[in-house]
């Protein structure tokens, strides 16, 4: 993949989960015929669930880095407050990740959330029952964020770090 071509699947990828945001009943194939480039970005679905699940982790991963550097006092917390976050930050992607939980290609992909999930918390990366204690996490992240829903977006809201930045420049 060339770099023009890797930059137009990244802002394809962005314009996707905005929309996403915005209809968190969209469908993978609905998603895929959203906008032009989308299919040529994207040619499966398989392939489109991927770069979701890869943006989701990234988002993840760096709000489990930036809470764990704020020197939280209890790190069992942590992973829970990183996945609420995050789910508020992606909920278009959240809810298409949750409506393929079953997909088997991405199996490998959800065992390494939930078992980064539990390491994080400070289970040992040895213990047998790592993905049993990421699940736990995961379900109480759920539970936490059942309990204060996902605010509607609405297409006027600015979308992304970036945009949020020009509108608070521009106030």
């Amino acid at each position: 993949m060339t770099w023009d071509a890797y930059n137009r699947r990244k802002e394809t990828l962005r314009d996707m989960l905005a929309i996403a945001d915005r209809r968190r009943d969209i469908t993978l194939t609905e998603l895929l015929e959203t906008t032009d480039p989308a299919r040529e970005a994207f040619s499966t679905e398989t392939e489109l669930l991927f770069e979701l699940q890869m943006a989701w982790f990234q988002r993840l991963s760096g709000q489990l880095e930036r809470l764990l550097s704020d020197g939280t006092e209890s790190p069992e917390l942590v992973p829970v407050q990183a996945w609420v976050d995050t789910a508020f930050e992606l909920p278009g992607a959240r809810a298409l990740l949750d409506a393929h939980l079953d997909a088997p290609e991405l199996r490998k992909a959800f065992a390494k959330e939930l078992a980064y999930l539990a390491t994080s918390a400070g289970v040992p990366t040895y213990d047998l029952d790592l993905t049993a204690h990421g699940r736990r996490i995961q379900d109480s992240a759920r539970e936490s964020l059942a309990a204060s829903p996902v605010p509607e977006l609405h297409a006027s809201q600015p979308q992304g770090l970036m945009a949020r930045l020009r509108s608070v420049m521009a106030a």
